[in-house]
């Protein structure tokens, strides 16, 4: 009885129908097929001795859909391509969360949304070229010494002011 209950169940179960997705990054296959056709080292060859005008046109055509035909003949060579270029550019990663000063946080990220670069790059440039400069390291340092003293205080006084407030 219990087997009849089951199959029943299994036989009404409405499953969705998820519809095909269309990536806008691959290109259809006629497309495809005409990018693969172009691409070929044979095809090349023999545009490039009939008319030397056609082949050139065609090579600039390919240079730029080179990375669609890729996408579309074999999507792992692409994503090996993709990683192959990440890895030439410097990792990053997350720092803990920066506590600023009020009003050179506005001020910063005011200056920073203006040039159309991140706090973080502004930060990273501008760590480069204190490091450069050793006299301009040497007055960051003061500064930040200066800062960082104030900065303890002002947690000193916070806890205590959490300290005598809780009697």
């Amino acid at each position: 009885m219990s087997d009849s209950i089951l199959d029943q169940i299994r036989s009404n179960r409405k499953r969705t129908v998820v519809p095909s997705r269309e990536d806008t990054l691959i290109a259809p296959k006629q497309e495809s097929e005409q990018i693969a056709q172009r691409s070929t080292p044979a095809n090349e060859t023999s545009n490039e001795t009939s008319n030397k005008t056609s082949a050139n046109e065609t090579s600039t055509n390919e240079t730029s859909t080179n990375a669609t035909s890729n996408e579309t003949t074999n999507p792992n060579s692409t994503l090996e391509e993709l990683k192959a270029e990440l890895a030439k550019l410097p990792p990053t990663r997350r720092h803990s969360a920066v506590v600023l000063d009020a009003e050179i946080d506005a001020n910063l990220t005011r200056f920073c949304k203006e040039k159309g670069v991140t706090v973080e790059v502004f930060l990273e440039a501008a760590w480069l070229q204190a490091e450069a400069s050793s006299e301009l390291m040497e007055k960051i340092l003061v500064e930040a010494k200066c800062r960082y003293d104030s900065r303890k205080l002002a947690g000193k006084l916070r806890r205590l002011i959490t300290m005598l407030s809780g009697r």
